[in-house]
Formats: structure tokens, sequence, C-alpha cells
């Protein structure tokens, strides 16, 4: 029977590199009887929004949208080796959005593998992220969450972190023995480690792919500019709606223009030991009383990584009228765009047209 390998996350844990190796390396997947099915640019993203119905939380119609999950099953059976669906967000389906994805491939030998990293790495790499993507929460009320604290604001912390609520959910899918935790190695590993564990957990033979690709496309941001983003997100409130709000605050102002400056990164700080360490021993008895597959370390996932500042005190002062001037921009670039998408689009060139005529043209 075909193996279909479903990498559901977790959020923050490399996933991005990791998916990455596997678009630049499809043809070199293909010669190995692999396939990481294409579709259309950001078609896992969009599949998993299928399955998650997230519609309005992106930005994305159901009309462009269904169908995707479909397409890539499909595109894997055609091709009739082994297939590897990748992402994060999948982490976070429900019982009913599991079943409806798990309908669609009846015909395959599905296998779950689940990314996991270390709380006090993770969570400063989840607050960053959760501001890039529009919210203005401090470290501290992300604390309080992760504390399950009755007073903390929604931050979706554990709707996509909580591991053992996420397997028991994607493991009714398949036997224990096709749910493969994949560790992610601590800092300071060779650069490679991780994607030897991953493809070892899906069965991809040594050297079939290059690992030597561009990895800065999702680069973190140091906590003085998380902190001038979450105030720039508090005085948006919500008014560039998606998809524009990615394309133009997270992607264009957050990764590419605040992403090149080096403030310190935000450590977990070391008050945070105690009760993170409780959570990843509960992590590790789960994982090892259900007899999944391990790649890694397991020891690996406790937590080791603390500082002496908390990341709130890092925040720097704003000049007055920065913020203004700073939403202003990216109203009228997020207008710009949303001017050029609905705009008619021009006519294909047939290929076949003069390189003369075709430069014309688009002039």
């Amino acid at each position: 029977m075909q193996k279909l390998f479903l990498h559901v996350g977790l959020a923050k844990t490399g996933t991005t590199f990791l998916q990455a190796v596997l678009a630049e390396n499809r043809p070199r997947l293909r010669e190995a009887g692999f396939i990481y099915p294409f579709v259309r640019p950001e078609g896992m993203f969009h599949a998993a929004v299928e399955v998650r119905r997230e519609y309005e939380r992106w930005g994305l119609g159901p009309s462009f949208i269904d169908g995707t999950w479909e397409a890539l099953v499909a595109k894997a059976r055609d091709f009739g080796g082994t297939a590897i669906i990748s992402h994060e967000i999948l982490a976070g389906a429900e019982p009913d959005q599991i079943a409806w994805a798990a309908s669609k491939v009846r015909d395959f030998e599905v296998h779950v593998v689940v990314t996991v990293r270390d709380l006090a790495r993770l969570l400063p790499a989840h607050w960053v992220e959760a501001v890039k993507n529009g919210h203005a929460v401090t470290f501290a009320e992300l604390t309080r969450e992760v504390l399950r604290d009755p007073e903390a604001e929604d931050t979706r912390f554990w709707a996509s972190h909580d591991l053992t609520a996420i397997l028991e959910r994607w493991a009714a899918l398949v036997p224990a023995e096709r749910v493969h935790i994949v560790v992610a190695p601590p800092r300071g590993s060779d650069r490679d480690e991780l994607w030897r564990r991953f493809a070892d957990a899906v069965g991809l033979p040594e050297g079939s792919v290059d690992t030597d690709i561009d990895r800065g496309a999702n680069e973190s941001l140091g906590a003085e500019e998380v902190h001038l983003l979450r105030e720039i997100n508090a005085a948006l409130d919500g008014s560039i709606p998606q998809p524009y709000y990615s394309r133009v605050v997270k992607r264009l102002f957050a990764q590419r223009l605040l992403g090149q400056l080096s403030s310190p990164r935000a450590v977990t700080p070391e008050e945070l030991r105690e009760p993170l360490t409780a959570l990843a021993e509960g992590w590790l008895e789960h994982i090892r009383s259900n007899g999944y597959a391990v790649h890694g370390d397991l020891d690996e996932l406790r937590p080791t990584e603390f500082g002496t500042e908390h990341p709130d005190d890092l925040a720097k002062p704003i000049l007055p009228g920065t913020l203004t001037s700073f939403t202003a921009a990216l109203h009228v670039v997020a207008d710009l765009r949303a001017e050029a998408d609905a705009a008619p689009q021009a006519a294909p060139v047939p290929r076949n047209e003069p390189r003369k005529k075709r430069f014309l043209r688009r002039s």
C-alpha cells in the first residue's frame, strides 16, 4: 500500500526549514521514490486552511481554497511512491476536521509526523510569531496562558502546542508505531541534524536531497523589534485585514525590514524553569507510555535554555509620532496591494510569439 506521511507541526519546530528542503528538492525526491506534491504556490498552506476551515482568519475564500486537499492527495496517488504533506497549522485540527482529511486518504498507509521542541526555546519563538501574525501580546501575557492562568488572554498557544492533546487527536488515525516524534536538536547542534531526524522518520535514504538552501526566509526578530511591532499592531487594531496584513506587515515590514536589525533575542526567564520542566516531563511520559516512534533524543525536550532578563524589560521607548507614521505608511502599501489585486489582469502572451513582440506587449 502507498505510504503517506502527514507532517502536522508543531509550529516553530523547524517546519519552515523542513518544508523548504522538501520544496527545493522535488526532482531529487522523485528520483528517490518520494513526492512532495505541488498544485500551486502555497498549496500546502491552502490545503491546511481547508482542513481547518479557517477561511476568514487568513482572508481566503472557500471558492479558491476548497478542493486543494484532494488535489494534493490526487497528485500523490498518481505518482505512486511515498508522499509527504506538511503544514504546521494542521496540528490544531479538531477531531471532525481530522476525520474529514482522513476520509480522503483511506487508500494510503498513513503515518503522522510531529516535530517537537523544548518549551524554553519554543516560548520566545511562539511569542515572536504571534506578534508577527498581528497580536499585541506581551511576553508576560503569553506566559500567563502557558501557565493556564484563567485571567490570561487567548494567544492560541495551547491550540497549536498542547502536545498531548494534539497527539491524542492525530494518533486516533493510525497505530502507535506509525506516529513519529521528531525531536528538534538543541541550539549548537549540526545544522542538518533536524533534517536527518525527519528523513529517518519518513524513510528517506541519506544523501537523497541537498540541504544547502537559504534558511533566512523565516528569520526571527530581536526583542526590541518584537515590541515595536507589538505597538504597531495595537495601533492598527485589526484595520489591515488578511491577506494584506500577512503580505505587507508580516512579510515586508517585519521579516524583510525589521528582520535586518539585530537587537538581543528574547530568552525565556529563569523563573519559568520549574513549571516548564514539569510540563516537559508530562510530554515525555505520554510519548513513552504510548509507544510512539521517536527520532532523536527525547531527553532534549527537557528545557535548559533560560536567561536572567525578562523579554518585556527589553522594550525601548518609541519616539512620538513614530506609530502614526508607521501605521499610515502600512495602510498606504496595503491599499496599493489591494488595488493591484483588483485591477484587470493582462491576457497571457502566447509562448510561441516572438520575443520582441512579447516585450512590447508587456510594456
